[in-house]
């Protein structure tokens, strides 16, 4: 009879974690707003390349306060959201004033969001039916920790291993910042003008200041991000990225190379510039080629490796994202309006794409 019960209480206990999980096996996309007022957006951080940890909770469940100091332990072995991976944590019930008490609470020092912040709607999007349930999404969108029974038995070095599992690794609470790629190709012919893209990725645990955007004397440069020119300076955010669009701005009739320096708090950062007095950026020395070009119902990106590719317009606004483990990849154009566009792979490789509709 002993042993009956025994049996009894470890299927209870089982099922009970059974259902302590998400019923997708692939990632869905979301934007929040936690207690604090900072939004975030799910493929803008997996996109950067860090994968993302969820702890759904709220604050007046048992089990997820027992397990709490676990989480934030796990957080600073694992680099304070500056490295490979991103925490976050999401209540269903939780006005934004209890997150913050539960927060203050607890010592989380990562995003709470709760329900004035859409909480509710992602537990709905992720099929979650009990608390604490526990997930890690990838880069590549795949769902590997599902729940709490992935990481069971629970503690501190339990989480850290399960993300070791997973190919991330542990780091300090430092970061750094990054700009990408090293090399941007500017192309024009005598009225038309394309940017090159520059992503400058801040993962240091302070918002950095860009002072400038300066270049070798023979030309001069023009900075544009979200629409404002940031040429004299900006400001990126801790653990945001900015997206530049850096044009050539003197009518220059002949191709050259030259430097791009960027000064900023973190740091001085050189960029290499080439300018081709040709809008066929499929004559470049570049690996990545879409086509054809321009592109009416479909265009083809062609890539070593293209990982997570990014669809960017000329505001420097993301309008789409892919992930290809192949070399080729076919999307739809049908639902983007005439103009031009920009392809950008996860390894900084960008391309210009017109689509032009018949």
């Amino acid at each position: 009879m002993k042993k009956l019960y025994i049996l009894l209480a470890f299927l209870l206990f089982g099922a009970g974690l059974s259902a302590q999980q998400t019923n997708l096996t692939e990632a869905v996309d979301f934007t929040v707003t936690d207690c604090h007022g900072q939004t975030y957006n799910l493929f803008e951080i997996l996109d950067r390349g860090q994968a993302v940890f969820i702890d759904f909770f709220f604050y007046s469940c048992g089990q997820c306060q027992v397990i709490s100091p676990y989480i934030t332990g796990s957080y600073t072995q694992m680099g304070c959201n500056l490295h490979d991976v991103f925490y976050i944590e999401i209540s269903y019930i939780d006005s934004d004033a209890v997150c913050q008490q539960w927060a203050n609470e607890y010592g989380v020092e990562f995003p709470t969001v709760g329900r004035d912040g859409g909480g509710n709607e992602v537990f709905d999007l992720y099929g979650i039916q009990a608390c604490p349930t526990l997930v890690l999404i990838m880069p590549d969108r795949s769902i590997p920790i599902q729940g709490l029974l992935d990481l069971y038995p629970m503690s501190v070095q339990d989480v850290v291993n399960a993300m070791q599992r997973n190919g991330l690794q542990p780091h300090d609470c430092t970061g750094t910042l990054t700009v990408n790629p090293q090399t941007l190709h500017i192309y024009s012919d005598e009225q038309t003008y394309e940017p090159g893209m520059l992503t400058i990725s801040n993962m240091t645990a302070d918002d950095v200041t860009v002072n400038a955007f300066t270049a070798d004397p023979i030309f001069a440069l023009r900075c544009m991000n979200e629409g404002q020119d940031v040429t004299e300076g900006m400001s990126v955010a801790a653990g945001q990225s900015a997206i530049v669009e850096v044009y050539v701005d003197v009518p220059v009739k002949e191709s050259f190379e030259g430097k791009m320096y960027i000064n900023t708090s973190a740091g001085d950062f050189e960029v290499n510039i080439i300018y081709e007095t040709t809008l066929g950026i499929g004559e470049s020395n570049a690996t990545l080629a879409v086509y054809p070009n321009p592109a009416n119902e479909s265009v083809t990106i062609h890539g070593e490796n293209l990982g997570v590719i990014s669809i960017y317009n000329t505001m420097g606004q993301k309008v789409d994202t892919f992930f290809s483990e192949e070399s080729q990849l076919v999307i739809p154009t049908s639902q983007y309006q005439n103009g031009i566009y920009f392809v950008k792979t996860s390894s900084g490789e960008t391309q210009r794409m017109v689509v032009a509709h018949e």
